[in-house]
C-alpha cells in the first residue's frame, strides 16, 4: 500500500507537499518537454534571434579568417585548433555528471563564444589597439592588457548572463555554481577555438613567408604547444570565475548578492586575464614562465577545488531532499543511497547494463538525472529561490513521471547495489533563516 503524501521535510507552510505517486499511465519520458503552446511568443523570438545572431557572426568570422589566412592556412589552423577540444569539453561534461545540462544550451554557449564573442572581440580589440598605438606608440602592447581582457570576458560571459536572467525570472536554466561554471566554460572553449585558429594560422603564415613551408609547420607546432598544451584552460579559467558569481547569484535570496556576485566575478576575471596578458606579452621566456607559475597554476588549482567542492554539494542536496519523496512512496532509502554518490551511480549503471542490457543502462542513467533535477527543483523552492505555482507543479509532475517510467524498466530485476556505500550523516534541512 502506498503511503499517503507527506509534507516536505523542513518545509514552511507555502511550500507544496510532496505529491503521491501518479496513477498508472501518467509517466512522462525524459527530458522534460515544455508544451508547444508555452513555447510561442517571446521564447520563440528569443531563440530565433539568438540563432540569427550566432549565424551572422559565424559568417563574419569565417570571412575574416578566410581573407586573413587564406584557405590552406585556415584549414590547417582549424585542424590544429580542434585537437584540444575533446579534452576541454570532456572536462566540463565530467564536472556536470550529477545533473547534466541540456545539450542545446551547451551548444548555444559554445556557438556564442566561437562566433559572437570572437566577432565582437575582434573588431573592438582591433579598434582599441589602433587607438592605443596612436597614443603610446606602434610597439605598445597595452591594448592586450587594458582593452582585450574586459572586452573578451564580457563577450564570453554574455550567454551566461542571459541564462541568469532567464533563471531569475523563473525558468531555472542555472541551478547553482556547477551550472554557471559549465556554461561559462563552454562559451570560453568556443572563443578559444576561434582565437586559436587565428593565432595558429597567423604564426604559420608568418614563418612560411620568411622561410619555407616546413618553417611554418614548426612555428605552428610551437604555438600549438604553448596555447593547446600548456594553457588550453586559460580562457575557460577566467570566464569560469564569472560563472561562479552567476552560480552564487541563483543560490541566494538577497538582491544585493544577486547583482554583486556576477559583477564581482566578471571584474575578477577581467583582472586576472589582464595580469596574465601582461606576463604573456613579454618577449622574455622567464617572465612568461613566472606568470604561468604565479597566475595560471594557482588559479587553475583553486578553480578545480571549488568545482569539485560545489559538485559534492549537489550530492548533499540529493541526500537532504529525496527522503521526502521516499516517505511519499516514490523511492526507497536504498535508492537514495545509490543516488547520493558518484560511485553508487556508476555501480548502478554497470548493474543495469549487465543485468538488462544497453536499454537498462540508458534507463538507469535517465532515472538518475531525473532524480537529481527533482532534488534541485524542490531545493530551490524550499530555499525561496523560486516561486511555488503552476510551473513548479508541472515540472515536478513531469520529473516524477519520468522517474517512474525509467524506474519501472529496472525495478522488476531488483534495486541497484549499494555495497561499500556509507550513508552521509544527516543534517537539519529547511529554508534559510
Amino acid at each position: 500500500m502506498t503511503p499517503p503524501p507527506t509534507p516536505y521535510l523542513g518545509a514552511p507552510g507555502p511550500v507544496p507537499a510532496v505529491p503521491g505517486p501518479l496513477p498508472v499511465g501518467r509517466a512522462v519520458p525524459m527530458p522534460v518537454v515544455i508544451p508547444w503552446h508555452k513555447r510561442r511568443g517571446a521564447q520563440i523570438g528569443m531563440s530565433a534571434a539568438a540563432v540569427g545572431v550566432i549565424a551572422l557572426s559565424g559568417l563574419v568570422m569565417l570571412l575574416v579568417l578566410g581573407s586573413t589566412l587564406g584557405t590552406p592556412a585556415l584549414v590547417l589552423a582549424a585542424a590544429a585548433a580542434l585537437l584540444p577540444l575533446p579534452v576541454l569539453v570532456y572536462a566540463f561534461v565530467w564536472l556536470d555528471r550529477y545533473e547534466p545540462e541540456p545539450w542545446r544550451y551547451m551548444a548555444f554557449a559554445f556557438a556564442w563564444g566561437a562566433c559572437v564573442a570572437t566577432a565582437a572581440a575582434y573588431f573592438v580589440n582591433t579598434l582599441g589597439d589602433a587607438v592605443v598605438k596612436s597614443i603610446v606608440g606602434k610597439n605598445s602592447t597595452l591594448a592586450s592588457v587594458l582593452v582585450a581582457p574586459p572586452v573578451e570576458e564580457l563577450a564570453k560571459a554574455a550567454p551566461v548572463f542571459l541564462l541568469l536572467i532567464l533563471t531569475l525570472v523563473g525558468r531555472r536554466n542555472i541551478h547553482g555554481v556547477v551550472d554557471g561554471i559549465v556554461y561559462a566554460g563552454m562559451s570560453a572553449i568556443g572563443f578559444a577555438f576561434t582565437e586559436n585558429v587565428l593565432y595558429f594560422g597567423g604564426q604559420y603564415l608568418a614563418a612560411s613567408k620568411n622561410g619555407t613551408g616546413r618553417d611554418g609547420l614548426v612555428a605552428l607546432f610551437w604555438i600549438f604547444v604553448l596555447r593547446g598544451v600548456f594553457s588550453p584552460f586559460a580562457h575557460p579559467l577566467f570566464t569560469c570565475i564569472t560563472g561562479i558569481g552567476v552560480g552564487i547569484a541563483v543560490r541566494t535570496r538577497r538582491a544585493s548578492v544577486r547583482v554583486l556576485a556576477p559583477l564581482g566575478g566578471l571584474l575578477l576575471a577581467m583582472t586576472l586575464h589582464g595580469v596574465w596578458n601582461l606576463f604573456a606579452s613579454s618577449r622574455d621566456f622567464s617572465t612568461i614562465a613566472l606568470g604561468y607559475v604565479v597566475i595560471m597554476l594557482p588559479a587553475f588549482a583553486a578553480m578545480v577545488t571549488v568545482a569539485v567542492w560545489v559538485r559534492s554539494r549537489e550530492a548533499q542536496v540529493i541526500t537532504e531532499v529525496l527522503p521526502a519523496y521516499a516517505a511519499a512512496g516514490w523511492l526507497t532509502p536504498r535508492e537514495i543511497l545509490s543516488l547520493s554518490f558518484m560511485r553508487g551511480r556508476r555501480m548502478a549503471r554497470w548493474w543495469a547494463k549487465t543485468t538488462i542490457g544497453p536499454s537498462g543502462e540508458r534507463a538507469m542513467r535517465d532515472y538518475q538525472f531525473a532524480a537529481t533535477r527533482l532534488a534541485l527543483l524542490r531545493d530551490a523552492l524550499t530555499r525561496g529561490l523560486t516561486r511555488p505555482g503552476t510551473d513548479f507543479v508541472e515540472q515536478e509532475r513531469e520529473l516524477l513521471g519520468a522517474l517512474t517510467a525509467h524506474r519501472q524498466i529496472f525495478l522488476p530485476y531488483g534495486l541497484p547495489p549499494v555495497a561499500g556505500l556509507v550513508p552521509r550523516k544527516p543534517r537539519p534541512y529547511g529554508p534559510p533563516h
